[in-house]
This record gives structure tokens, sequence and C-alpha cells, in this order.
């Protein structure tokens, strides 16, 4: 039974020392002297307990967590009916290779995201969102029989040599890694860097005229690359021009995923239907796993046994997979996401009419307010955290906040944390 005192049950965020604090500075120092410096985190909070949208940190802060482990906790930090699968599991069993013995979760999984991508597909679970994509690259190529990959200026698809071929940004993810697929066609995305409708049309012409694309892969919202919306009509354009060259459309719904956009896919707001949808992050509420999931004629296309692994779709993950669409389907938090967007761009835009910020754009919750510099970002980031909020950015210059809050958070906390995101801009 939870603890009424508990300040993550029904407290709000309480800062009682500096942030980060002296224990939270002892163990970054510690961890400094083990941890290879090139997965040291960006900042020295040490998390001790999540629950909802706040965590609590070793030196007793109580903080709102508005990165939800980059996008992997629309359902919060441990949400009552996900642990409760993970323990029922884990009494169970943690584990058998699925190519080897079965279980009946992985195909009750199964239906439940086929039938939340469109139906009349099938499913395939991976461990991380880079699987996602790098099988999905597999299953393009071997469908098509062709070789080259359409991806776009600003895309993150993650840190495995083929997902980090598709990736654009270079420092640091990139630089001194390569060399690089080469069968790999970057094109404009519109609203990125200004580009236009215009630009992609032009580019995508030249880029499918020698009918060597297997496929485009496309956020349907940029995620890493700065919380890029595109114009009206792009996916429906990007669709027809690779039906009309019989190459694929992948959508990576990694990140945009899971309810964030206001609906459960953000290809959804558009009328283009994706061959093939990758999903994530949110899956399985901090766990590790993704899945791919395309058009039934296209993934039994593959000889049996093309694609595995020895953990793709760990019977915990999936436990906890099926409790977050639970979770998601009976809190509405798609709903919830959307409303949560329109507060969130509602201050926003005062803070734009205000001259504080330059633009405030995204869908559902998936926003991101565009700072004047990369500096102010960065102070902005210090001061929301000293006053309780943890918050990341995005964009290749480093100006944008984005928001990736857990749709659990309620409404006194979201307003909380507007109050110091307020007197954080404006200090």
């Amino acid at each position: 039974m939870a603890n009424a005192a508990d300040p993550l049950v029904n407290g709000s965020i309480s800062v009682r020392t500096a942030v980060p604090g002296p224990r939270s500075q002892e163990l970054a120092k510690s961890a400094a002297k083990s941890v290879a410096a090139a997965v040291l985190p960006y900042g020295t909070v040490f998390v001790t307990r999540g629950r909802g949208a706040l965590v609590e940190d070793v030196d007793g802060n109580v903080l709102a967590d508005f990165t939800a482990g980059l996008g992997c906790l629309t359902v919060g930090h441990s949400h009552p009916h996900v642990v409760a699968a993970i323990k029922a599991q884990a009494a169970r069993f943690l584990h058998t290779d699925y190519s080897v013995s079965s279980y009946e979760s992985y195909a009750d999984l199964a239906d439940r995201l086929a039938w939340l991508c469109g139906g009349e597909r099938k499913v395939a679970l991976f461990n991380s969102g880079a699987e996602a994509v790098e099988n999905s690259v597999k299953i393009a190529r071997y469908v098509t029989g062709k070789p080259k990959m359409v991806c776009f200026e600003g895309a993150f698809h993650g840190r495995t040599h083929m997902a980090l071929s598709l990736t654009a940004r270079e420092a640091p993810l990139k630089t001194g890694f390569g060399p690089f697929s080469p069968d790999i066609v970057r094109l404009p995305y519109p609203g990125y860097n200004q580009a236009t409708m215009q630009d992609f049309e032009a580019a995508a012409t030249e880029a499918f005229a020698a009918d060597e694309i297997a496929a485009a892969i496309v956020e349907p919202m940029l995620g890493e690359g700065g919380f890029v919306v595109p114009p009206r009509g792009f996916l429906e354009r990007l669709k027809r021009i690779c039906r009309s060259h019989n190459s694929l459309l992948i959508a990576d719904e990694i990140q945009t995923g899971y309810g964030r956009t206001g609906k459960f896919l953000a290809s959804s707001h558009s009328t283009a239907v994706p061959d093939i949808v990758l999903l994530g992050k949110s899956i399985a509420g901090g766990l590790p796993l993704s899945a791919v999931i395309g058009h039934a004629d296209l993934m039994d296309r593959l000889p049996e046994g093309s694609l595995g692994g020895t953990y793709i779709g760990n019977p915990l993950a999936i436990a906890a997979a099926l409790a977050v669409l639970d979770v998601i389907e009976e809190e509405r938090l798609t709903r919830r996401s959307a409303d949560i967007g329109h507060r969130l761009k509602t201050f926003w835009r005062r803070q734009v009419k205000a001259g504080l910020v330059d633009n405030v754009r995204g869908m559902g919750s998936m926003v991101g307010a565009q700072f004047h510099s990369p500096e102010d970002l960065k102070s902005f980031r210090a001061r929301a955290l000293e006053g309780g909020v943890i918050a990341v950015g995005a964009g290749t210059e480093g100006k944008v906040l984005r928001h990736l809050i857990p749709a659990v958070i309620t409404d006194e906390h979201l307003d909380d944390c507007l109050g110091v995101f307020d007197s954080a801009i404006r200090s």
C-alpha cells in the first residue's frame, strides 16, 4: 500500500539542497573513474526512486522529469500496473529464446501492435530502436531487391552501424566512426534548416530516378533534429513517390509513437500509410524492446530464421509492454498527451510574444521551444534544474528545449513546472 506521505505519490517538486547536491556530485566523480567517458551522463543528478512524472535523487530532492528517459516513459516511472506485470512474469520465468522455446505473450503483443498500426500486419520484436532500424533495412532490401536507402537531413535513427549511417548528425555521433554505408541518399526534410517542399521534391526526383531505392525511412516529426514538424502533405507526397518507384515507406515512430503526438502514431496525422512502422522507447515502460510492424505480405517474404537474436522479445519486456498498452488505453493517455501539448504551447507562445524564445512547434505533448542561442538554452536548463525540473535539449545547434513529459503528469505538477520555467526564463 502506498505511503500517503510519500512525496513521489502526493507531493510536488521540492528542492532541499543544491541541484546537483553533494551526494550526486560525489557519485559523478566516482563514476568518472570507472565509466567510459563516451557514455558518461550529460547531467549529474543521481536518481534513487521514480514515480509518475517525479524522481527523487540521492540528496532528497524531488524533481520533475521532463525527459522521461529520453522518451521511454509515456506511462511514467514505475507505474504500478507495469511493475506488477514485471513482478508476475519474473516469478514465472525470465528468459527463453523465442525461436527455440516460445511463449504466448509474444503473439499477444504482436496482435495488439498489428491492430494499433492498421491491421493485416505482422510483427517482429527486437531489443532497441536501432535494432528495429537495422532490421527494417534488411527487410526492405530483401523484399525489393534494391540496395539504397533514402533518409533525411536532421534525422536520428540510432547508433549502430546502419542506423548511424542513416543518422544525419556528425559530431559527436559519427566523427571518426566511419566509413559508413555508401548506399545512403539523404534528402532535405521540409521545415528543417529552411528546406521547402520544393527542395524535397526536386532532390527526391533525382534520388529515385535510377530505380535503386529500397525504401525511404522518415521520422513523421524530427526528434533529435529539433522537433521539426514537416508541412502538411509531406508524408503523402513521399508515399506516392515511393509507390511509383516500387520502394517502401518506413515510418520511424520510435520517439513519436505511443500517443506522444496526440495519436498513437504520428504518421496517423497524415493519410499516408507506411509499409513498415518502427516502435521502441515507450513500448515497454523503460525495459529494452522494439518492434518492426510491416504489411503481412512483406514480412512473410523473408526466409524462415533470417531475422532473430538471443534476447529479442524478452518475456519480461513483453509483460511490461502489454501492461503499458493497458495503461495507455485505460487512462486515455493519448488524449492526455494532446491536452498537455495545448498547455505547453500556450505557455511558450507567451514567451515567443515576449521575445524570450524564437518559436514553439510540435504535435501533442512532443513540443519544442527554440531559444535564441545554445548558451541561452544551457543557462535556462541549469536554472530549471535548480528549480526542480530536469529538461533536455535537441537540434543540431542545441537551441531547442524538447518536452518528453510522461503523459501521467498531473495538472498541478505541470503548472508547478511551468512556474519554474517562467522564473528560469525571466531570471
